[in-house]
């Protein structure tokens, strides 16, 4: 059919959507994990730097740098001290004190593979201790180490600088291990962020491919039915004139039979008929060609009045084979109007046809035309049920019908008709309150 829409695939979008979801996921993941380890950083560093500090001043604390002069006996209560320090402290590189630019004492830790831990009460001292980074030498070995440097006045006002160097990659492995913990849950949150979105992505795209192929099978049921409508609809319009041709064929027969008594008017006036309905037969088929490619037809100017007449005239035979009155009210001067005369007669026709099922026996279906200011009216009227308020804005949608047996195409051909003709179509309830009123305008042309 014509006018059905082309679906467009949705797997590439609902793949993109689900690709740009899991992209924003594992961009909030790596953010998270970077703002994690920057942090764990900073609080290292400041942990470690506060660290330094409380053992710079705890060793400054000791006898040996109260004393002007330092004995022997002071060095080595004093490397008893650092001794412990190293002890409980691997993180500890060395610890140096130089008087007037001599290194009076050094003391250098043992390379140590554990982290211990050190606890102490925090000394808060207003001297400045300076806070350094070096790189010692130790064989082949660059060790980068973190210095607080302290200077000291004994009671006779000599100075002496206390350096305290702690290597650097002990501070970092304090928060080594929680960094490797969220790495690794980094890593499995990934992996199953990417597993899940793949599923979901399946079956979205199962979902997708079934959607699919219903709306396939929907668009070739849509045409099916299209086409059966079509067909019901040309043997129903091929139904009278057939029959009534049959039954002329009979009476020229019948009359031929005669010899040379039958009469030759008779027999000029049943062959006059059976052209008539050939003629009309041919008509109908142009229609139907027309309906099935509406792009080859041209618009036109033409009078409402004259079609009118000719689909009156196409369906009185059977509207009176159904005891149905059909009462014409012409307006008095041609209606013209610009557009597509075979649709609008096939749109007529298709009312009419409406008319024709909901009509009772014995009752009238009105067709009347006129003029509104510069728009041409054609009203259709029965007296049938009528139509509920609920159901008169779908009537034209394709596939709609309450009629039993109906196929919800002839009034949606109707309506698409009349709009190829720049009019409209609407139904409404008569002034009576009894059946239906098709209205269809199509402005005038003059």
């Amino acid at each position: 059919m014509h006018n059905l829409r082309r679906h467009t695939s949705l797997i590439p979008i609902a793949g993109l959507v689900i690709l740009l979801i899991a992209g924003v996921a594992i961009l909030n993941l790596w953010l998270l994990v970077n703002l994690y380890e920057s942090t764990a950083r900073s609080s290292s560093t400041l942990s470690a730097i506060q660290y330094g500090l409380l053992v710079t001043r705890n060793l400054e604390q000791q006898p040996f740098f109260s004393k002007s002069s330092i004995g022997k006996e002071d060095a080595e209560q004093f490397g008893q001290v650092v001794d412990a320090l190293q002890m409980v402290d691997p993180g500890l590189e060395y610890v140096s004190v130089s008087e007037r630019g001599a290194i009076v004492y050094h003391k250098q830790a043992r390379l140590a593979p554990e982290l211990g831990k050190s606890t102490g009460s925090t000394a808060n001292r207003p001297e400045p201790v300076s806070v350094g980074r070096k790189k010692l030498l130790i064989g082949t070995n660059m060790i980068p180490v973190i210095t607080f440097t302290r200077t000291l006045r004994d009671a006779e006002g000599h100075t002496r600088d206390l350096q305290v160097a702690f290597r650097k990659n002990v501070f970092e492995r304090e928060h080594a291990g929680a960094t490797t913990a969220v790495t690794t849950m980094f890593r499995m949150s990934l992996l199953t962020l990417v597993v899940s979105f793949g599923l979901c992505l399946l079956a979205v795209i199962g979902l997708v491919r079934r959607e699919l192929i219903w709306q396939k099978r929907q668009r070739l049921n849509e045409h099916l039915s299209f086409a059966g409508a079509m067909a019901g609809s040309i043997i129903h319009d091929f139904r009278n004139p057939m029959s009534a041709m049959r039954l002329d064929a009979q009476l020229l027969q019948h009359e031929t039979a005669k010899g040379p008594a039958g009469r030759p008017e008779r027999l000029l006036d049943l062959a006059n008929r059976i052209t008539q309905t050939i003629d009309r037969l041919d008509t109908l088929l142009g229609e139907f060609l027309v309906i099935y490619k509406p792009d080859a037809a041209t618009r036109e100017r033409f009078d409402l009045n004259t079609c009118v007449q000719d689909c009156i005239e196409l369906v009185k035979h059977r509207f009176a084979k159904a005891r149905i009155q059909v009462v014409l009210e012409l307006s008095p001067t041609p209606l013209y109007v610009q557009g597509y005369p075979v649709q609008f007669k096939r749109a007529l026709s298709n009312v009419l046809n409406n008319a024709e099922h909901f009509a009772p026996v014995d009752s009238t279906v009105t067709v009347q035309t006129r003029r509104e200011h510069d728009k041409a009216i054609v009203a259709v009227t029965d007296e049938g049920p009528g139509i509920p308020r609920a159901d008169r804005n779908r009537i034209f949608e394709i596939f709609f019908s309450r009629r039993p047996g109906g196929t919800g195409i002839g009034l949606a051909l109707a309506k698409t008709a009349v709009e190829n003709c720049g009019g409209a179509i609407d139904v409404e309830t008569p002034s009576s309150g009894k059946g239906s009123r098709f209205v269809i305008r199509i402005p005038m042309r003059t």
